[in-house]
């Protein structure tokens, strides 16, 4: 069975497969900016920074090699660090994105989270300390992913080398793990499925189901709403505020669809609740679909993950009883 054992996202940086050194693209139009950035970056030697001078430079450089964390200055020649932040994320899915704005402003820090930002960093830099805190911060970020990931591999090699060895299971257990191992495999490599729930926006609905995704519309207020795998609220629905917050400890992940007039002090609340923002200022809402996908696959791979584990310890207390 082919199991994927290796995936391209643990490649390079902390965790991953290949080099100890955790890379760094910084984007700033500012040759001062990016000449800070280089000279206190470098300062570490764990790190590989490399410099892009737009967004045009920086997708160039993201389409040829992978990086850990991208730092784009918000306000580009030609396009801008929100949008750059968005294609970058969809070439590189693990990729942490940090912003730099010269604003401190409401409608900054949505934008940079819509986009797909984890952070941000106001620009002048008053602390240089603080811009080095906050790249280790998306690196620690990134490697706790990838840490995940590497310890469901394990798993799943462990059972792989039990299943050849342990002639001495029970047939049940032996069905169990190599029924357990497939679902493993599909989840890694087919496409993610799954309901999704859209709350109120028509728009939203039609993009996912021209995508290929099992979107369905439903009202607010229906009970359906928690057995969907994935909701996505248009902050235009009625109460969309107190159904994120009820969805908050339930089991679908919310993806929060930010229209024009939403309010920013509610957005500035759903980030502190960790809900998926999309399509907020001049983020393309085209990213709704790739940001549900990633997020079933997640879901699909945690449950498959799960009931591997499972049938591994079965497996393993078949063998200790001799296969009886």
């Amino acid at each position: 069975m082919d199991l994927p054992f290796e995936t391209d996202e643990s490649s390079g940086g902390e965790g991953g497969g290949g080099t100890l050194a955790s890379t760094v693209l910084v984007v700033d139009d500012e040759p001062v900016v990016r000449d800070v950035c280089a000279r206190l970056l470098a300062r570490e030697p764990d790190l590989v920074v490399t410099l892009a001078e737009d967004a045009e430079q920086a997708l160039m450089l993201l389409d040829s090699q992978r990086f850990d964390v991208l730092i784009t200055d918000k306000n580009l020649p030609g396009m801008g660090g929100v949008e750059l932040i968005a294609e970058a994320r969809a070439r590189q899915p693990s990729l942490e994105a940090v912003m730099i704005t010269g604003y401190s402003s409401s409608e900054s820090v949505i934008a940079a989270f819509a986009a797909g930002a984890s952070d941000y960093i106001l620009k002048p830099f008053e602390d240089l300390r603080l811009v080095r805190a906050k790249v280790r911060a998306a690196l620690e970020r990134r490697a706790g992913r990838v840490k995940g990931r590497e310890q469901a591999r394990r798993v799943a090699r462990e059972a792989a080398e039990l299943l050849q060895a342990g002639e001495q299971a029970s047939p049940q257990a032996r069905q169990q793990m190599e029924s357990q191992l497939r679902a493993y495999e599909l989840a890694s490599r087919m496409s993610p499925g799954g309901q999704v729930a859209v709350v109120g926006s028509t728009e939203a609905l039609r993009t996912l189901l021209e995508e290929g995704l099992e979107a369905v519309a439903l009202p607010p207020d229906s009970p359906a709403l928690l057995g969907a795998a994935v909701v996505v609220l248009e902050t235009g629905a009625p109460d969309w505020w107190d159904i994120a917050e009820r969805l908050q400890t339930a089991s679908p992940d919310v993806v929060l669809l930010a229209g024009p007039h939403a309010d920013l002090a509610d957005l500035l609340d759903a980030i502190t609740l960790r809900l998926e923002l999309v399509g907020f200022g001049s983020s393309s809402p085209r990213a709704l679909p790739e940001r549900v996908r990633m997020l079933l696959m997640r879901r699909n791979l945690q449950r498959a993950q799960t009931n591997l584990a499972s049938a591994l310890m079965a497996f393993r207390e078949s063998l200790a009883r001799g296969g009886a």
